[in-house]
């Protein structure tokens, strides 16, 4: 009777361990989602989401920053201090509404924190798969997270659409089809090739 009370209470146990255990992580599943701001709209945690979108309501665009040093030395870990991004010149700027990809830093973050501690994200490439290089504010009022976009990448087909109309060159290999016609040439030996006229007409 001890033996079997001692399995029941066993078994409870474990099943008990197994609920916390189950309870207790899912809450970090959950957060794994996309990052949230904090109540300034600062994207502060230390995030590895790649994929996000400009909410920026300015027609201009949402400037990219950067100075004279490389991202190679900014990121270098014996680099001394923070970079002073937000008075480095706009090289460039993102569209509205345009979903961009962040670049990972060497310990797998996409965060980057300037000299006054505010986030910012480095981005290589733009959409449209023109270089970048240049950071822009991790801030809920000019940026947010999306999940991984399936059909942005449909985003290129207008990089292909001119190589499309260079395909629009057959006219110029029409006017070869009229030099085709030098068949009058060909018909100088045609006496001696009289099987192969029907062949060329053709």
């Amino acid at each position: 009777m001890m033996l079997n009370r001692f399995k029941a209470i066993y078994r409870i146990v474990i099943l008990g361990l197994g609920l916390v255990f189950l309870l207790g992580i899912t809450p970090v599943w959950a957060a794994k989602s996309l990052p949230e701001p904090n109540d300034r709209g600062n994207y502060m945690t230390k995030s590895d989401h790649l994929y996000w979108q400009v909410v920026d309501p300015d027609p201009n665009g949402l400037n990219c920053r950067m100075g004279n040093a490389r991202i190679e030395e900014i990121w270098n870990p014996d680099h001394l201090g923070f970079p002073a991004i937000s008075s480095w010149p706009a090289v460039t700027a993102l569209k509205p509404d345009e979903v961009f990809r962040a670049q990972p830093s060497y310990g797998g973050f996409v965060i980057t924190f300037d000299d006054q501690f505010l986030p910012w994200i480095f981005i290589k490439k733009k959409s449209d798969g023109t270089p970048a290089n240049c950071f822009v504010r991790a801030n809920s009022s000019l940026i947010k997270p999306i999940e991984e976009p399936t059909d942005h990448n449909v985003s290129t087909l207008p990089v292909e659409e001119p190589t499309d109309n260079n395909i629009s060159s057959e006219p110029v290999e029409q006017p070869t089809d009229n030099n085709v016609s030098t068949p009058p040439v060909e018909t100088a030996p045609q006496p001696n090739i009289d099987d192969t006229e029907p062949l060329i007409d053709l």
